[in-house]
């Protein structure tokens, strides 16, 4: 075997190293945010508790003074661990993808999973992606496994994140005549938006399911292959 084939190799070994470490630490993450989110509810309750008795005793007994910042600090603990939890599942999504023998990729999940995952990267430019609902009730699925596709979207969002600046960028996922595509639409059509170019390093992958990236006026245009079922059944 040559030296090419052997780094490949490697490289899937040291990627499905990590993607086990991961889901085996998001697992954990997952059993500290409950342990979080049942003592933020026991504490509702005593608090709810107080206010009951206090209302009981018609006033003679006091409820808790600190009553209702405790109950702001409980709604903040809840919508923390709500995040979290989405990041954590979204990193065990992530994480499974390197050890899935899987040759195709449902789009849409596939970006909804991107978006979870580089929404703090977009935050620091004032970027948000929007996921269009779009129009097809059936999975997308290219002929392009999941971790090449994944990579082709990020490359794609880099570029965005990196030119752009406060503003909203809606992703519609669709079929065209060349394919499926997910299209990245500039904000206000691409007027007086700074050109987008795509980085020398982006790289759609290898082989005949590779996806290829065009840039247009107004979006920058993802096409994927899709799957022979799927090309058949258009």
């Amino acid at each position: 075997m040559n030296a090419s084939g052997e780094n490949k190799k490697q490289a899937v070994r040291e990627a499905a190293f990590m993607g086990a470490v991961t889901a085996s630490i998001t697992h954990e993450m997952q059993n500290v945010l409950a342990i979080i989110q049942q003592s933020a509810g026991l504490m509702g309750d005593l608090l709810h508790l107080s206010r009951v008795d206090s209302l009981k005793s018609l006033g003679f007994r006091k409820g808790f003074q600190h009553h209702d910042k405790f109950s702001t600090l409980i709604a903040a603990m809840n919508e923390q661990v709500e995040r979290g939890s989405n990041l954590s599942d979204g990193l065990n999504r992530l994480a499974h993808v390197p050890d899935s023998p899987a040759e195709t990729t449902d789009l849409k999940s596939a970006t909804g999973l991107l978006f979870s995952l580089i929404g703090r990267i977009a935050r620091k430019r004032r970027i948000e992606f929007v996921l269009e609902p779009g129009e097809e009730r059936l999975p997308l699925k290219a002929q392009c496994p999941p971790m090449q596709a994944l990579m082709a979207l990020y490359g794609v969002a880099q570029a965005l994140i990196e030119a752009l600046s406060g503003c909203m960028v809606r992703v519609a996922v669709g079929t065209a005549e060349s394919g499926l595509v997910v299209d990245f639409l500039l904000p206000e059509g691409g007027a007086g938006s700074p050109p987008v170019v795509l980085p020398e390093s982006f790289d759609g992958g290898e082989g005949a399911g590779r996806p290829v990236a065009t840039t247009q006026a107004d979006r920058i245009r993802l096409v994927f292959p899709p799957c022979p079922a799927d090309a058949a059944g258009g």
